[in-house]
């Protein structure tokens, strides 16, 4: 089957940047299907499962759902693949672009255990929950990244055409000039002068982001240093320790020990640093040392509540019961963080906007009306 099928173009622009937005990973999922499809496909499928049809079946019964057109030569070479005598499992490993290597790992466990319809509900839920947490933040963020980029866009124009059309006005009058005309006039002047060298340098700028972005040790330095940004440390923390709960839970509650589940984890989280060291929380368990005492000595990425949960459920031997009360807490606190942040940032934006061009008016007219104002005396 071809990706090209189930690839959507790259947006770009203000669509572009809200796409990244929208990449923040929370828990486990396919790249070549639409999450909304996903979900749906898996919903479907476990809901088929349970009232007793065959998955030969149950995926010819999602071949012929019209909402699901664009995917029908998948599932005819899925149930083609199942007919002949493989696994649900197996048939999603041949498309590796669609179906990630953590999800196809829960199902092949969920098989063995017979408990597949389970393990697929589960996986539902997982993915219900990253959508509706981005679809979430996005919503919250979406308003200032547009106040901005319109803000941003006005007094550009403002700068580059308005000012110096008054600017001719005032010199061939040999008006007398208020020192905040003065300072904006020669602003604009300076912006005029020097805004290609000034796109140039924000140009080269952003170049550098995307490249250190994509390459491994700048991805890693750059994800160290959103965790040091005062106000985004605790949201992007929070943020990290929920993938990586929110797949611990999941796996351990599709039959998995937590040596087992451990190793696969790390995979389903963006944030290198906090990826990291839950590769070496890893390496520490299979050495023997117990997993919440290495939480703790990892206070700086895994908060108390976190490291104290673990260890209730270390001791009463409930740790996947643990680690579903850690991502409700860690859910409630992304959301607490973001009501936060988008409500100082909003009021702040508005605020600053309004005095900029509030100041570029009255930069601009006051000169105006003292003029008509000698005029009639």
């Amino acid at each position: 089957m071809s990706t090209a099928t189930l690839n959507p173009a790259k947006p770009s622009g203000l669509s572009g940047v809200l796409k990244k937005l929208s990449e923040i990973q929370v828990g486990g999922g396919g790249s070549g299907i639409r999450k909304k499809d996903m979900v749906y496909i898996f919903r479907s499928l476990a809901t088929l499962l349970e009232n007793g049809l065959s998955l030969a079946k149950s995926l010819s019964t999602l071949r012929e759902e019209k909402s699901l057109k664009r995917y029908r030569p998948l599932f005819e070479a899925m149930e083609r693949s199942v007919t002949q005598g493989s696994t649900l499992s197996t048939a999603l490993a041949a498309y590796p672009q669609i179906f990630n290597e953590l999800m196809i790992h829960q199902i092949r466990v969920g098989e063995r255990s017979g408990q597949l319809s389970e393990t697929i509900s589960r996986i539902t839920v997982q993915l219900e929950t990253s959508a509706g947490l981005k679809a979430a933040l996005i919503k919250k963020l979406t308003y200032p990244a547009l106040l901005s980029t319109a803000g941003a866009g006005s007094l550009t124009f403002m700068m580059l055409y308005v000012v110096p059309t008054f600017e001719k006005m005032y010199s061939e009058s040999k008006a007398e000039l208020p020192g905040i005309t003065k300072f904006l006039i020669a602003a604009g002047a300076f912006l005029t002068q020097w805004s290609i060298p000034i796109a140039i340098a924000i140009g080269t700028l952003v170049t550098i982001l995307i490249l250190l972005w994509r390459h491994p040790t700048g991805r890693l330095w750059l994800d160290g240093l959103t965790l040091k940004v005062p106000v985004m440390e605790s949201w992007l923390r929070n943020i990290a320790v929920l993938q990586f709960t929110d797949v611990l839970g999941n796996l351990m509650e599709s039959g998995f020990t937590l040596a087992e589940a451990l190793p696969h984890t790390s995979r389903g989280i963006s944030n290198r640093v906090v990826r990291g060291s839950v590769e070496d929380l890893n390496r520490a368990i299979v050495r023997g040392e117990r997993f919440s005492r290495e939480l703790e000595r990892r206070s700086h990425i895994f908060p108390p509540v976190v490291t104290q949960l673990v260890i209730v459920g270390e001791k009463t031997g409930t740790l996947p019961k643990a680690t579903r009360h850690i991502r409700e807490h860690l859910k409630r606190e992304v959301e607490r963080y973001t009501n936060l942040m988008v409500g100082a940032i909003e009021p702040v934006m508005t605020i600053g906007l309004a005095a900029a061009i509030g100041g570029i008016l009255l930069a601009v007219y006051l000169p105006m009306f003292d003029m008509i104002g000698a005029m009639n005396h």
